[in-house]
């Protein structure tokens, strides 16, 4: 019972840390330097208390073998140096992990969040397992060391899991190009120079990172799981220990501040200690912790300053529009420019199978349509079509609506929808990681020597042609549709196209001379037929009374002439589709996929054909 309560208690805790840390994740690296320092000193409180708690927990399991307290005693039961080092390691870790944040994909958070469940299960099962044997003041510490320990590496393995499905890891060529896009990213980190000058090297880790994953297959799994542990262990585990502050019972945390003792009691820290340990916190927190942050911003602040004169001088300028910048800035915007390339040329992607499925839809209606196009009421269609000097027009028409059948481009459409809207996104999205870049680079190279090593328009920088191509294709497309067109519209368009390109080809004339062909044939095979319905129906007519002979012929000659006719044409019908059907269906299977083939090319701006 009290660990379901506490289990609620947790989880509440839980979730208020995981908004917090997400809000300052957002605001950390892009804003000033006070909201730096105090977001640090935030997550360090709670990393230091865990970690001296822990570590005064062993402390007293040690002392617990001295007999009497003598010297030795007091040598040992010494803490400062052991809540030194904790302080240390919970600011220098608590700053990295939140720079590291930053960069954090959405799938990243939702694994990152996965940790408060997985820590949860952990602490649970190893709890259970101390509370049967362990004396009662160690159950929750030896609990919460274990989980700190376990619960990281099977968060690191969940990690390598999820990227592996869904995540997009980039095979680049080289560590220089994995470097620059990892630059890209943090393009953005410009709250202070500290953080600047953090994200440089972050990057570099990163892009290291990311060009070694980006090369290795399943089978080096092993590898994978080393190379994410490196950095992913200290977030993880990190979080784990923020987490193990909310399950370490209030009363426990005397232990940090008070006498050591291993009674399951601990009593209240006497006014006297309280007060001391008051001073020399605020002494830490006001004239060492703020004043360090202070003075390496001040530090790193001098670096740009004393090299900006000499890169000028030396390294030349770049001239964006009318404003100069330091060299290497257009390769940045060219890799900002690479990733949203990269995100329109996945949608693209998608965009080609769905394009390729619609015209699977359109060549599987082929068969419909020579199944009419080989059918009597085909065959008299296009007859009576013949014979009011309409035979190409109807065949055509025809063609036309049965390729449109089931509107196959209704999928493509959505996507296509959906493509330039994400389009306009990476757009947007480029264009302020541009400007940011351009702000952090800006330079005014006035009353110094310098040289311009590279030129380019501000529009060309802002505005790459990243989906102009995509957005004259929905362009020709509404024109070849007329004003206001509607759903449906890129079927009848690709259809037309087709149909336009079957009847260049002479397919559909080819089709209606032989038509032509056949008619006289049918004539004579039909004529044949009338006659032998006369004399059929003649006899008739003398056996039934009351019609006669001459009537019973021409009625006869009517059956038998219908009769046969129908029967001709449909055996012609048949002989006609075993010698020609599959060559007819290659001739227009072959004019849908050119269509095919120049349609997937105005995707990519390769053709101007639509």
């Amino acid at each position: 019972m009290v660990l379901k309560v506490g289990g609620i208690t947790m989880l509440l805790r839980a979730l208020i840390w995981g908004a917090i840390t997400y809000f300052i994740a957002n605001e950390f690296s892009t804003s000033n330097l006070w909201v730096v320092v105090l977001s640090v000193f935030l997550f360090s409180v709670p990393i230091s208390l865990v970690g001296i708690y822990s570590s005064t927990i062993h402390q007293i399991r040690r002392l617990t073998l001295f007999a009497s307290h003598g010297w030795l005693f007091r040598l040992l039961s010494g803490r400062p140096l052991k809540v030194i080092i904790w302080i240390a390691w919970a600011v220098c870790t608590s700053f990295f992990m939140l720079v590291q944040f930053h960069t954090y994909s959405r799938l990243e958070w939702v694994t990152f969040f996965l940790v408060i469940p997985v820590f949860w299960v952990t602490f649970l099962v190893f709890h259970r397992l101390f509370a049967a044997e362990l004396k009662q003041y160690l159950v929750t510490e030896m609990a919460l060391v274990w989980s700190r320990r376990l619960a990281p590496l099977v968060m690191i393995m969940i990690y390598v899991v999820l990227v592996g499905h869904f995540g997009d890891t980039i095979a680049y060529s080289s560590f220089r190009e994995a470097i620059d896009a990892q630059k890209t990213v943090m393009a953005d980190m410009t709250g202070s120079d500290l953080i600047r000058e953090v994200s440089r090297y972050l990057a570099i880790y990163d892009g290291a990172k990311d060009y070694v994953l980006g090369r290795m297959g399943p089978q080096d799994l092993l590898w994978a799981l080393t190379l994410l542990g490196i950095g992913s262990f200290v977030v993880y585990y990190n979080a784990c220990t923020i987490l193990s502050s909310f399950l370490i019972p209030g009363k426990e945390y005397r232990r940090v501040f008070g006498p050591l003792t291993d009674s399951d009691e601990v009593q209240p820290v006497p006014l006297l200690r309280m007060t001391a340990i008051a001073g020399g916190i605020t002494f830490l927190a006001l004239f060492i912790y703020v004043p360090m942050f202070a003075y390496l911003e001040a530090w790193v602040q001098k670096i740009p300053e004393e090299n900006g004169a000499t890169e000028i001088i030396e390294l030349g300028v770049e001239q964006i529009g009318d404003h100069f910048f330091h060299e290497g800035t257009l390769a940045q915007v060219q890799n900002a420019r690479v990733n949203a390339l990269h995100k329109v040329d996945v949608s693209i992607a998608h965009l080609e199978g769905s394009a390729d499925r619609a015209f699977d839809r359109i060549e599987g209606n082929v068969d419909t349509y020579l199944d009419w196009y080989y059918s009597l009421a085909g065959e008299y269609t296009r007859i009576a079509a013949l014979l009011v000097g309409e035979l190409e027009e109807e065949m055509r028409k025809k063609l036309a609506e049965t390729l449109q059948q089931g509107n196959a481009f209704e999928e493509f459409e959505t996507a296509f929808d959906n493509t330039l809207a994400s389009h306009e996104t990476a757009l947007g999205e480029y264009e302020q990681v541009a400007k940011s870049i351009m702000h952090r680079n800006r330079v005014d190279p006035a009353g110094a020597s310098f040289h311009v090593v590279r030129r380019m328009s501000l529009e060309d920088v802002l505005n790459p042609p990243v989906h102009q191509d995509i957005i004259k294709l929905k362009n020709r497309l509404s024109a070849s549709g007329g004003a206001g067109a509607a759903a449906g519209i890129v079927t009848v368009v690709v259809v037309n196209k087709i149909v336009a390109k079957v009847v260049g080809k002479s397919v559909i004339k080819i089709a209606a001379k032989a038509l032509l062909k056949v008619v006289t044939s049918k004539a004579v095979a039909t004529g044949g037929g009338a006659a032998a319905g006369a004399l059929g129906g003649a006899a008739v007519g003398t056996i039934v009374p009351g019609i006669g002979n001459v009537t019973g012929a021409i009625v006869g000659g009517i059956i038998g002439g219908v009769a046969a006719g129908v029967t001709v044409d449909k055996l012609l019908l048949m002989l006609e589709e075993s010698l020609n059907r599959v060559e007819f269906q290659q001739e227009i299977v072959s004019v849908i996929n050119e269509a095919r083939i120049e349609f997937k090319a105005e995707l990519k701006g390769r053709s101007a054909s639509l």
